[in-house]
């Protein structure tokens, strides 16, 4: 490792002369990374010595202090293995990537594996490339080979202890272990437990807001997994550390000063985090009859097929999202079905669906959504406005009756290039006007200059409408933020907005307090998505579905409830904690 060591440490007094004079020019592009590093000194503090820090871009990432600070005492202070268990929002991902880029520039992270929940692992991929130039491969991509046929890899915790791969994840030795969302694995009699237990690793960190779900165990498990023999055996932690008659601390102290040596907690009232407020505008628009007849008829057809060939569940998913999106993103996937397959059964109801879509001259969602987007352009500079939908057909479309009308407008999507991707999002900046993005934006791209959403159309993957608000909500953003959500009445689309997200405050939430919300039905195997799928198409009529969606909607409210209890059973257990770095 040509002499670098992973805790090599050095303090320059040149160095940090130079740091604290730095502070006197903002414009140097080094500054706030200097800046940061003199905060520390002049609060008595060592030079942490992230010597990764000067080749991070600030236009990609700015740090805060809290971060810099956690990264440094996970290498330095805890020898690689360590607990990032911030709040919610404060940037945890954000300290795993100034890490391994630290073990990166010190050549100690010959092999990385970073484990996910399943949604988020194509976040963490974007996130890592474009704030830290860190290339990682994702079990989701075209060209993964296999857990040993690539160096970094980030994938889904289930597909990693799947029986396809677990063998394979097992038998190598693996330098760095990322695990996000870490109280996934709280609970030391399931297979999660058991794969990261086998594990072999040099250093690890483990990510999680609440390292507590149920009970005080949890937090035993998790930190046993990191720190063997920290706490003893469980019959030991719990004699020690927990009354008997209930599930309290005692020896609160101690249990402290072990915690300090493995856990890092930062809160948001500690940070010098402001964040702007977030407001919500749902417009419920009447579809015209045509629309109305449309939406039915595709309905009645998704419905149909299902019953008779459940093997179909994905493509019937899609036309029923498409037909509340555009009829035209709907007649291409038709078409491209009826092309692929001659012998088609219901073919004959797929060509009337057809034959209605081709006449049908206006389309409300977009008609409105010119209303929006003035309105936007009238209060905001430059009128900068980014627009969302799920499919190229719909976003084609848009962007056309945009120009149309004289706007400037943007193109993002998946087929774009990186450097077409970063040239886009500059153009947006500098030049304002629209654009209109698939999901290919709601993940790893800060558009903090922007203020101003607009959901055309709603995934039915709540996890997925908070990425794409986290384009723009986010450390950074100056202003408050203003997302418009539409729909058609008497569709889908309004029943999954009124009754499911409006109810558990989907549109306050962040990504992480969404995770906690949604675990129970993670991991019971069952997808947001198709619970709201099978509730659709079983339901036998209009008030049964909005009975079915009611009691959604209280299972939800009641993991919400819960999801703030833990919160605050954390917040109390953790009170007093030591959350500054160390006294040397």
């Amino acid at each position: 490792m040509d002499g670098y060591d992973l805790v090599d440490i050095e303090v320059s007094h040149e160095d940090n002369d130079h740091i604290r004079d730095s502070l006197d020019n903002p414009s140097s592009h080094d500054g706030h990374l200097y800046s940061i590093q003199a905060v520390r000194l002049q609060a008595g503090q060592p030079d942490s010595e992230l010597r990764s820090l000067k080749q991070l871009d600030e236009n990609a990432v700015k740090l805060l202090e809290h971060q810099v600070d956690a990264a440094y005492r996970a290498l330095f202070e805890m020898d690689g293995k360590a607990l990032l268990a911030d709040e919610v929002g404060l940037g945890k991902t954000i300290e795993v990537g100034m890490i391994l880029k630290e073990m990166h520039f010190r050549e100690t992270d010959e092999s990385v594996l970073i484990l996910t929940p399943a949604q988020l692992a194509k976040q963490w991929q974007a996130e890592l490339r474009e704030k830290f130039g860190l290339e990682f491969i994702c079990n989701y991509d075209d060209d993964f080979g296999g857990f040993d046929a690539h160096d970094y890899i980030i994938a889904s915790i289930d597909t990693a202890k799947s029986d396809r791969h677990r063998r394979t994840v097992l038998n190598r030795e693996w330098d760095v272990l990322v695990l996000d969302e870490a109280h996934y694995v709280k609970n030391e009699e399931t297979e999660r437990y058991d794969l990261i237990e086998r594990l072999t690793y040099n250093y690890a960190f483990f990510l999680t807001a609440t390292p507590i779900q149920n009970e005080l165990t949890d937090m035993y498990n998790i930190v046993s997994l990191l720190r063997p023999g920290l706490f003893g055996t469980r019959e030991v932690f719990h004699h020690y550390f927990v009354d008997k008659s209930q599930e309290t601390l005692i020896n609160r102290e101690e249990l402290h000063d072990r915690l300090d040596t493995v856990m890092i907690r930062n809160r948001r009232d500690d940070t010098e985090i402001d964040f702007t407020d977030r407001t919500i505008d749902t417009r419920v628009f009447e579809p015209s009859q045509k629309e109305r007849e449309l939406y039915q008829l595709v309905s009645e057809y998704v419905t149909s097929a299902y019953s008779q060939n459940q093997g179909q569940k994905l493509v019937l998913m899609l036309l029923q999202k498409e037909v509340v999106s555009s009829p035209i993103a709907l007649k291409r996937t038709i078409e491209n079905r009826l092309n692929e397959q001659s012998e088609l059964t219901h073919a004959d109801e797929l060509h009337s669906i057809i034959d209605l879509i081709e006449t049908i001259d206006t389309v409300t969602k977009q008609e409105r959504l010119l209303d929006i987007v003035q309105e936007a352009r009238d209060n905001v500079e430059m009128g900068r406005v980014i627009v969302f939908t799920q499919f190229r057909a719909t976003q084609q479309q848009v962007l056309d009756r945009l120009a149309s009308d004289g706007y400037t407008v943007h193109a993002f999507h998946g087929g774009h290039s990186s450097g077409e991707k970063e040239q886009i999002v500059e153009d947006f900046e500098e030049d304002g006007g629209i654009l209109v993005s698939t999901d290919a934006m709601s993940e790893g791209r800060n558009l903090q200059f922007c203020n101003i959403m607009v959901n055309m159309d709603l995934p039915w993957n709540p996890m997925r409408v908070e990425q794409r608000i986290g384009r723009i909500h986010r450390i950074g953003q100056k202003r408050d933020v203003y997302v418009f959500n539409m729909a058609l009445k008497d569709t889908i689309e309004e029943y999954v907005l009124d009754r499911l997200y409006h109810k558990i405050d989907l549109f306050q939430q962040s990504v992480g307090e969404l995770s906690s919300i949604l675990s129970r039905l993670e991991e019971s195997g069952t997808s947001f998505e198709n619970e709201i799928f099978e509730r659709l198409v079983n339901a036998d009529s209009t008030a049964d579905l909005e009975n079915d969606f009611d009691a959604m909607a209280v299972d939800l409210q009641e993991q919400r409830d819960l999801a703030n209890k833990l919160e605050e059973f954390n917040n109390g257990v953790f009170e007093g904690f030591d959350l500054g770095a160390s006294d040397d």
